[in-house]
């Protein structure tokens, strides 16, 4: 029998960059997680996607390499009780590579091309960090949550967002 990975698009997590200073870490809770910085990673049914591909990128206040942190967290429901799985804390570095003018990612954003994981909550990952103005990625196994959650704090960037799909 083949293998087979399950495509889906590319999603903009958050609908405005963000400009948050901090994270803080995600507690249990009976609301379903939703909104900004959140991927929902259902396929159909009870079914979920098995990883996730991210790219991070964000406005600049004035130079090449300015910063910012994320913190990938992965949710599971048990009897309407929402709890946060913890996957992976990252820090960030803007290259010089842009979107394009009038879509998802402006050619005024620039793609993280440095990441470097500074907390690692699970081994099943991989940083694709090519330090050289070329598009940085990370791939991280989702450990069967239904939801993947992006949190994001600026650094020495202006603002800062991401892109995301489960696989």
């Amino acid at each position: 029998m083949p293998l087979s990975t399950w495509e889906s698009k590319l999603l903009k997590l958050f609908a405005a960059n963000t400009a948050a200073a901090s994270i803080t870490a995600p507690a249990p809770t009976n609301t379903e997680p939703t909104g900004d910085g959140v991927l929902d990673l259902r396929r159909g049914g009870e079914s979920v996607m098995g990883g996730a591909m991210l790219h991070f990128f964000g406005t600049r206040t004035a130079a090449d390499n300015e910063t910012f942190t994320a913190r990938l967290t992965g949710w599971r429901n048990v009897s309407g009780l929402w709890v946060p799985v913890p996957l992976l804390a990252l820090n960030l570095t803007q290259g010089t590579s842009t979107g394009v003018a009038a879509g998802d990612v402006l050619d005024t954003e620039y793609f993280a091309d440095t990441i470097v994981v500074s907390t690692a909550f699970t081994s099943a990952y991989e940083i694709l960090s090519p330090a050289d103005n070329t598009i940085g990625a990370v791939k991280v196994d989702l450990a069967g949550c239904r939801k993947l959650q992006v949190q994001l704090a600026k650094g020495t960037d202006a603002t800062c967002n991401v892109l995301a799909a489960g696989f």
